[in-house]
């Protein structure tokens, strides 16, 4: 299954290119397991164009290990927060899952403003994968 993920973040990293996104925060659970596999309750994912992060809280350590294997994961508890200190330049956020107070405590982790990235791995949801 990890293939189709795998092919999932490279159809989201072409979507980055065309929207001028050096990343994508994903916080919205339904596109990180869409994303990755990952069937848990906690985690956040940061896809930017050359690479993946995923984070997650240590209840699911070992699950992670088994379901994302193929990324990088960091063990935190506050996942979009963690995850929002590593974005690099124009990096977006889903403004379609995230409130006004999440995004000014993701703002302020990241150090930056994040862009409005609306239903971009909805684009993928709606073409059934090959």
């Amino acid at each position: 299954m990890g293939e189709v993920h795998g092919k999932r973040r490279d159809g989201l990293r072409r979507l980055l290119e065309e929207h001028a996104l050096d990343g994508l925060l994903v916080t919205n659970l339904l596109n990180v397991r869409y994303l990755t596999g990952f069937t848990g309750s906690n985690a956040a994912l940061l896809v930017t164009t050359d690479g993946a992060v995923f984070c997650t809280d240590g209840r699911y350590e070992t699950v992670a290990e088994t379901q994302v294997p193929d990324l990088e994961r960091v063990i935190e508890r506050d996942c979009g927060l963690t995850l929002a200190a590593r974005a690099k330049g124009s990096t977006g956020f889903e403004s379609d899952h995230v409130t006004v107070d999440g995004l000014k405590d993701l703002t302020e982790a990241a150090g930056q403003e994040l862009r409005r990235a609306p239903g971009l791995t909805a684009e993928l949801r709606v073409v059934k994968d090959e």
